[in-house]
């Protein structure tokens, strides 16, 4: 048996470099710690990089006395249905307050995000609003401005660069990417000792932070996980489920293991990546395999693409809608506007793909079917003629009348020949689960106890369970990524934070 070397030491070592990494690196140098960055990707970034950065807040984050803040917390507690501590969710809450000075800090400009009306891209600023705690709550989205200082066409990839920028300035950082860690070991079952690389160096440190994403391509966690569906990605191309095997092995609990954000998309036959649509007209609908429609396309939010399509039939447990067709006109495909979102997608951000004007190149491949006729529509689909025909009459003449699904008036308009039709399904933004956190973002092993030296952020182990409110997973890499941060810096060295943490209202976690 090969003995590991000891290679280095370090206070905090931080596995993944996303936002929440970046965050808490960063933090944990600004409280004095020795820090290393390992992130096994040679490009890192991760879903934070490709992410659109949408960050719903109270709109009285920036006062003194935040009024919201206790109703928010209480909110998000009816919205979890007890699947996170009220703890938790109250520094989540309290993390969320000091996000827009840390980034104006840094050299941020923020900004409310004023969404371009997309009939397939639902974001509300309030997706619970039937909840009580949600009577009188003002939400908004904000998200980093595009400035020159952060000049990237997208949210999250301005946020991640401002970061990493920093950080590449900070003495006591050290970026290493293209590296695989094998396993983070303990003391016998005590302290974190620092982490075992799959070279077979041993890097010894006082914490550990996992920040290392969920497993959105990871077959085996998805199906055992989410159910047998097959659900594609919109984004990193690196979330592999490390996370989960190496929590395993270092004994943590894991929680919300079934939670994920997904929109309805487009993912094309050869390739895993797809891309969410960017529907500007309302002459659409979704069918599913039978030829029906089944719900209010313009209210699918834009985080439950999988959860609200995935109806099995009772007596032989199949999903009952896949496969899943978007059915549109001329009006949605013959424009030089892109029929598919250019934010949160790998297709897009990273691999620079460039829809096409008119969608000529993408009727070419094959990816778009048209037809002159529904009997055509019918053959290229494979969809039945009659329920088609049925179909597409019964919303046409719905755009004059009531649907029966809930769409206002303004949101139809009737659907004419020539036809386009897409397959569609769900596509991961990202998993929920991993490894099961406390406020102080420690991780907790089987029995509810900190394993000392372990701490988590971001989407490996997020805090949102059983339902999820719109755009509050970039918010929390920040929050938890900066509490990680401090916690890890802390226990590695004692050191108390102070007046040099970069933010006007200090963390208080301790």
């Amino acid at each position: 048996m090969t003995q590991a070397v000891l290679a280095e030491h370090y206070d905090v070592i931080i596995l993944g470099y996303g936002s929440a990494g970046a965050n808490a690196a960063l933090q944990a140098s600004r409280c004095g710690a020795r820090v290393l960055i390992i992130d096994k990707a040679d490009k890192a970034g991760g879903n934070s990089f490709v992410s659109s950065a949408n960050m719903t807040m109270p709109t009285d984050f920036h006062k003194k006395q935040k009024s919201d803040g206790l109703q928010f917390s209480q909110y998000l507690g009816e919205v979890s249905q007890g699947t996170t501590p009220k703890r938790v969710i109250d520094a989540y809450v309290e993390g969320l307050y000091e996000i827009p000075s840390w980034l104006e800090e840094l050299g941020a400009e923020w900004e409310e995000n004023k969404f371009e009306r997309m009939w397939t891209y639902y974001i509300p600023g309030l997706t619970f609003p039937k909840l009580e705690s949600a009577e009188d709550l003002d939400l908004r989205v904000y998200h980093i401005k595009q400035t020159d200082r952060c000049p990237a066409p997208t949210a999250g990839r301005r946020v991640w660069e401002l970061l990493d920028s920093q950080l590449r300035r900070e003495q006591n950082v050290t970026i290493r990417t293209g590296t695989h860690v094998r396993r983070i070991e303990r003391e016998g079952e005590g302290s974190v000792a620092g982490v075992l690389l799959d070279n077979g160096d041993r890097i010894s440190a006082r914490a550990v932070i996992m920040a290392c994403g969920g497993f959105e391509d990871d077959a085996e966690l998805k199906r055992d996980s989410l159910g047998p569906r097959d659900i594609g990605l919109l984004g990193s191309a690196v979330n592999t489920g490390d996370n989960i095997r190496l929590a395993q092995y270092v004994g943590t609990s894991l929680w919300h293991m079934t939670a994920e954000a997904s929109v309805l998309g487009f993912q094309p036959p050869d390739s895993k990546f797809g891309f969410g649509l960017a529907l500007r007209h309302p002459n659409f609908i979704f069918v599913d395999k039978r030829g029906k429609r089944f719900i209010n396309e313009t209210r699918l939010e834009s985080h439950r693409g999988h959860s609200d399509t995935a109806a099995l039939d009772g007596e032989s447990g199949k999903y009952v809608h896949d496969p899943m067709w978007l059915v549109t006109d001329a009006v949605n495909v013959e424009t030089d506007r892109s029929l598919v979102l250019e934010v949160f997608s790998y297709q897009v951000v990273v691999k620079g793909y460039k829809w096409s004007p008119y969608s000529t190149e993408e009727i070419k491949k094959g990816w778009i079917k048209k037809a002159d006729s529904v009997e055509e529509l019918s053959s290229v689909t494979g969809l039945p003629q009659a329920e088609l025909q049925q179909t597409l009459s019964g919303f046409n003449e719905a755009t004059e009348s009531e649907d029966d699904f809930g769409r206002r008036r303004d949101s139809m308009a009737p659907i004419k020949a020539p036809y386009y039709a897409m397959i569609v399904k769900p596509l991961l933004y990202n998993t929920q689960g991993g490894p099961r956190r406390n406020e102080r973002a420690e991780i907790l092993d089987p029995e509810g106890q900190p394993i000392q030296g372990l701490y988590g952020a971001g989407e490996c182990g997020s805090i949102w369970g059983h339902s999820y409110q719109s755009s509050c997973n970039f918010a929390e890499t920040i929050v938890f990524g900066r509490i990680a941060g401090a916690g890890a810096a802390k226990y590695a060295s004692n050191y108390q934070t102070d007046e040099r943490i970069p933010t006007k209202i200090p963390l208080n976690h301790s």
